[in-house]
């Protein structure tokens, strides 16, 4: 190669120009010693036995030696570890054999220090002039932080970022794979899905605020993993749902067994920023036995059967059985036709009368729904109202009960004198409560019905004050200021503390039926409603038996103070016309065993 030059001469004139002469492979080794050495990625050529005969300035540092010379002559084995350091020998002889390159390879380089690094490497034949193979080149380029990336997204598309639990997503993959396996192998072992439901989780939420919320779910999740083998898998489905997926399990009890263990570990309490806080859960349990063809039929089985344990009282458990889903369907329709309902007022109020058992004389009613379902007939509040308080439209149908009951006994008392203070009892539902809106509700109808606040009775059950006992309270307060009855319904089967019963401004107390159909065929069952009318009397309460059927009943009641009551003794619940008959005859017939009101 030639290089042009000017001279000067000592003066600094210029002379003619001197061409100097520069070896070609001298000006090949420059330039490629300069690519190299300002190239951003690593680069390495190696003789036949794996030895380096050159680096670039990016692999010494990667190496952390101070320059590319103190490389030559060392292999692999001096930088990394053996197990790193004997694939790359493998990889390069089998390019010396063949001759074929490895393009764009990741690999994991680990450090004898236990650092490690990812990179992508192409590594190529090195041959001589003659086209011989005497050796290898590659050049690799760092790309740890990209593979970090990527393991971040893919944690967090697989992963909860509130528990670091797998998600919906993995926990299907995982039992996804399950079913794999026991199509390929008949006898495979069997699995269980578990699908677990917080219960008052959303009281704690509300009290405590959803920062200690969602510390309280860190920390259930840890205690539900202390229930579980290694490889069994816990996951976060969102909100207070947890699944856990079961594998290699002999029978459904050791299903429930873990279910159990649960429960127990569960019970205790945990402490959220300097509280106490108290939970347990509803557990449903699908089993691999029952023969899913795929994933999303065994997840919506246990599902359905944590509804159904849920529905049962909480903390329980329960196994899927195969008339679940059919009463899961029908749930699902009749919630569709409900919507219709409320919409088509096909809901509406039916009166049973309440009776002073002394005289037999009717003082009120209590306000009961029906469905007229257009093709199902009349439809029971036990079937509807579940569904109503689940998806959320018990409000709705609360407060059309109440404005229908409050205008309609308003009615009888203009046109029937004699009844001008009739009472009239209406229910509020636990959703309708928590919600908050019940005293508003109220306020709002007395105006546009006229209805004097001392006629009207709103009924609440023990389990829906105890459940909603922040709002409740203050809800029941408003009421009470407003000159509204408030009785307790049920009394006896849910979980009253009698801490909180006295404070509550209650005028009665409602003896549930359950109790009242066993009185004279269990003695220690009347003696339980002795307890309670005794206890509501020291309260300075009112007591009103529920269920009625008998004669030997009234005088029973009768004999421990007890006043008032009603049931299919006097009359079942009746449509408001025949409702108004029974006002306009003034008769109830309450004392007869063998004969009902001519009414029903």
């Amino acid at each position: 190669m030639r290089r042009r030059a000017s001279c000067k001469t000592a003066e600094g004139e210029p002379t003619s120009e001197v061409v100097v002469e520069i070896p070609r492979l001298e000006v090949e080794t420059f330039l490629l010693e300069t690519l190299m050495d300002n190239v951003p990625d690593a680069i390495y050529f190696k003789d036949r036995d794996s030895r380096f005969t050159s680096i670039n300035r990016c692999q010494a540092a990667r190496f952390g030696i101070a320059s590319p010379a103190l490389a030559v002559g060392r292999t692999d084995f001096d930088f990394f570890t053996d197990e790193h350091a004997a694939q790359a020998r493998r990889d390069e002889q089998e390019i010396i054999r063949t001759g074929q390159p490895l393009v764009n390879v990741e690999e994991k380089e680990t450090l004898p220090n236990g650092e490690f690094r990812w990179v992508s490497t192409t590594k190529l034949p090195l041959r001589d002039r003659k086209g011989n193979i005497v050796g290898t080149c590659g050049i690799s380029r760092d790309i740890t932080e990209r593979k970090k990336t990527e393991e971040q997204l893919q944690h967090r598309a697989f992963y909860d970022p509130l528990t670091d639990l797998p998600n919906r997503a993995l926990f299907t993959d995982r039992l996804q794979h399950l079913f794999q396996r026991a199509r390929r192998s008949l006898g495979s072992p069997l699995f269980a899905v578990l699908y677990l439901d917080l219960d008052r989780f959303k009281a704690i939420n509300d009290s405590l605020g959803h920062q200690a919320g969602d510390e309280f779910l860190i920390i259930t999740a840890r205690r539900l993993n202390r229930c579980l083998r290694p490889g069994d898998t816990l996951a976060r489905f969102g909100g207070d749902e947890f699944t856990v997926l079961l594998d290699d399990i002999h029978s459904e009890a050791d299903a429930t067994g873990v279910a159990d263990r649960i429960h127990r570990e569960l019970a205790a309490p945990l402490e959220v920023r300097g509280c106490e806080a108290f939970t347990s859960v509803s557990v449903g349990i699908a089993l691999s036995s029952a023969g899913y063809e795929c994933p999303e039929d065994m997840l919506r089985d246990a599902d359905t059967a944590m509804y159904r344990a849920k529905a049962g009282g909480r903390g329980r458990h329960q196994v899927f059985v195969g008339d679940m889903h059919q009463r899961a369907v029908f749930a699902l329709h009749l919630e569709t036709d409900l919507r219709r309902a409320v919409e088509r007022e096909e809901i509406v109020p039916y009166y049973q009368p309440l009776v002073d058992l002394d005289t037999g004389a009717v003082v009120g009613f209590e306000a009961l729904a029906r469905w007229r379902h257009p093709t199902r007939g009349m439809v029971m509040p036990d079937l509807f109202i579940p569904v109503a308080e689940e998806t959320g439209m018990v409000g709705m149908i609360g407060e059309w009960m109440l404005a229908k009951a409050c205008r309609q006994v308003r009615e009888w008392q203009c046109k029937y004198s004699r009844w001008s203070t009739l009472g009239i009892s209406v229910n509020v539902s636990g959703r309708q409560l928590s919600q908050g809106g019940v005293a508003a509700d109220v306020e709002r109808v007395l105006r546009a019905t006229g209805l004097d606040p001392q006629c009207l009775t709103l009924e609440i059950t023990e389990s829906a004050l105890m459940d909603n006992l922040s709002v409740g309270a203050g809800v029941v307060q408003r009421l009470h200021a407003m000159s509204v009855g408030l009785h307790l319904d049920d009394f006896g089967t849910g979980y009253s503390s009698l801490a909180y019963l006295h404070s509550f401004p209650v005028q009665a107390l409602k003896i549930d039926r359950s109790f009242i159909n066993r009185m004279g065929r269990a003695p220690h069952q009347s003696a339980i409603v002795k307890a309670i009318v005794s206890l509501a009397h020291n309260l300075g309460m009112d007591v009103v038996a529920e269920g009625i059927e008998t004669r030997a009943q009234v005088e029973a009641l009768r004999a421990l103070g007890c006043r008032r009551g009603q049931g299919f003794l006097f009359s079942e619940p009746l449509p408001a016309d025949q409702a108004e008959r029974l006002l306009d005859s003034s008769v109830a017939r309450p004392f007869t065993d063998d004969s009902r009101s001519s009414l029903r």
